[in-house]
């Protein structure tokens, strides 16, 4: 796509490459990336591979230039031409050239370059965990070293982005949303294979509250002859009632084999898909209620959903105030840490308001009944 600002043709447009706006800030260029470099990444689209390998790379250029102070002021004054030679033209250069700016380089092959091999630099570096070695999971059951370790903590954002993803894409054997799968190193330029490699396991509220067994599909490298060969297998990771959006299951020495280094640690981390209705704290769920207001000024009842598909009736004793909040004990999630305990569902109560405003005559009669004079 091209664009004018000025004098200068811009080149690509960065900002459309991404769907930001011009004053996008860190969190909002980050958000974009990673929700594009998933999509497009060339190991989830095998059918368009050249297609996603050049979107891929398109993206993370973007990126770069974007959130890089010194790249994005060039870029935003002389275009993706003025990036790539190095700066602006000197003065009473006219078209011939570019000189150095802001501590670039000067033109004639010193200023601005990306390839695949940063594309895929990028992608580790934000999503961490590291891709190389190609592992697509762990082999082995659940018996072997004596079961995986559990670590529970509460995840930051709630699914906005993974803490560390060392793979991973289409091989969820249990999952409709396709999951992640095997993940081969990319590029010739690929980073030394990391000694653990995390993958994200999306679990939805209803198994999280339930309990889960997850199947997933995996691939990982095995030495034969001293050479690392692919092995793929089906793996079933249980799932325990009131885990929490990153939880970390470690699989120790199950990952990678690698010549003359001991075998890769293989860590799953839940990561909590978001639910329509039900908003997570904690052990508590948060449900947003809408109640009409001859409903919320009298002793009415509502009916609202639970968790599990049941229908909770919860009597209205007392006038509903627009924003408040009841409490439905024992409703919530599961306590890992206290089987048989739950948390509770909290009620945000949404008073609906008339849209047609009342007549005076309406109005009049509504006061008396407030009052207490009717």
């Amino acid at each position: 796509m091209k664009r004018k600002r000025g004098t200068h043709d811009m080149g690509k447009d960065y900002y459309s490459i991404l769907g930001v706006p011009k004053d996008a800030d860190d969190d909002q260029l980050k958000k974009a990336y990673r929700k594009l470099a998933v999509k497009w990444h060339p190991d989830k689209n095998p059918d368009k591979q050249q297609e996603a390998s050049e979107k891929f790379k398109e993206i993370g250029e973007a990126y770069d230039v974007l959130s890089d102070k010194q790249k994005r002021e060039i870029y935003d004054r002389y275009g993706e031409e003025g990036l790539k030679m190095g700066g602006p033209p000197p003065p009473g250069a006219g078209d011939g050239g570019y000189a150095g700016f802001s501590g670039m380089p000067a033109g004639g092959g010193g200023g601005y370059s990306f390839d695949q091999d940063a594309a895929q630099k990028i992608f580790e570096q934000l999503f961490g965990g590291g891709l190389g070695g190609g592992l697509g999971g762990m082999g082995g059951g659940l018996g072997g070293g004596g079961g995986p370790r559990v670590r529970m903590f509460r995840g930051g954002d709630g699914g906005g982005g993974f803490g560390g993803l060392g793979g991973m894409f289409g091989g969820d054997e249990d999952d409709s949303g396709g999951g992640f799968g095997g993940f081969g190193g990319f590029g010739s330029g690929a980073p030394r294979p990391p000694r653990t490699v995390e993958v994200p396991l999306v679990c939805t509220l209803q198994e999280l509250a339930k309990g889960t067994t997850k199947k997933r599909k995996i691939t990982r490298h095995v030495l034969r002859d001293g050479k690392p060969q692919p092995k793929e297998e089906v793996l079933e990771i249980p799932v325990k009632p009131g885990w929490k959006d990153g939880t970390r299951i470690t699989y120790g020495g199950m990952g990678d084999e690698l010549p003359g280094k001991p075998p890769q640690d293989l860590v799953f981390v839940v990561r909590e898909a978001p639910d329509e209705r039900f908003r997570r704290e904690g052990d508590d769920l948060l449900l947003r209620v809408r109640v009409p207001l001859a409903t919320a000024m009298s002793e009415g009842k509502v009916d609202v959903p639970a968790l599990d598909g049941r229908t909770l009736r919860v009597p209205l004793k007392e006038v509903v105030t627009p924003g408040s909040e009841r409490v439905i004990r024992g409703e919530g999630m599961p306590v890992s840490k206290n089987p048989g305990q739950k948390g509770n569902l909290r009620l945000q109560m949404d008073v609906q308001f008339p849209k047609r405003q009342l007549s005076e005559a309406e109005g009049a009669q509504l006061r008396r009944l407030l009052d207490g004079k009717m």
